[in-house]
């Protein structure tokens, strides 16, 4: 079976995680959605393809140099290479096989999306296959490395991975890593996925 791991950025300052972006101008504003299909079965998660695209703020702009630094995008990267975030989440859509594919994500990634669409009145697209928290799914199931961010799985279980953790991108296979040794292992059968319907 296939399935999307995702993962994205979103605009931050110094502190606002902390505040859980309660101060007035705080939102968090999508920068960058990454993602893999993934093919599981018995013998590991095989990374098929990859998504990657950046995306302009709308709200705030101008990054932080707080968030410059946390994720490696450099301001004039993203006013170069930055698409709007519809753009990109049509994009997205197309790449979970129009939304058929079931998406996962280490946390509650469906909230930001569904966040972005509001701040930017545009309606969610149809995710048939719908989203779920594997880092839920983790902590349930007592992995190594549950406690862990995504992108310090794979140094963490000994994977080699080069880049830059909590960019969007070096996160998602961080995680499709560990997925694939976890499931090598058979810490986390593939059958999870199959009857995966109420992890949200």
């Amino acid at each position: 079976m296939q399935i999307i791991i995702f993962d994205t950025e979103f605009t931050a300052w110094e502190g606002s995680a902390q505040r859980n972006w309660s101060l007035d101008w705080e939102h968090r504003e999508i920068i960058q959605i990454a993602a893999v299909k993934v093919a599981l079965s018995l013998s590991g998660a095989q990374v098929i393809s990859s998504f990657n695209t950046l995306v302009k703020p709308v709200i705030n702009p101008n990054l932080s140099d707080y968030i410059i630094k946390l994720t490696g995008i450099e301001q004039h990267v993203l006013d170069d290479m930055g698409i709007d975030f519809q753009g990109a989440l049509l994009q997205f859509h197309s790449f979970c096989s129009q939304g058929s594919l079931p998406c996962y994500s280490w946390g509650n990634d469906k909230r930001i999306l569904i966040d972005n669409c509001l701040f930017n009145g545009i309606h969610m697209p149809d995710f048939t296959g719908n989203f779920y928290n594997l880092h839920n799914m983790a902590r349930k199931a007592k992995l190594d490395g549950a406690h862990l961010c995504s992108g310090e799985l794979a140094s963490h279980l000994g994977l080699e991975l080069h880049g830059h953790i909590h960019n969007a991108l070096y996160d998602v296979r961080s995680i499709a890593l560990a997925l694939n040794q976890w499931v090598e292992k058979g810490a986390l059968p593939p059958s999870l996925f199959q009857t995966n319907t109420n992890i949200h």
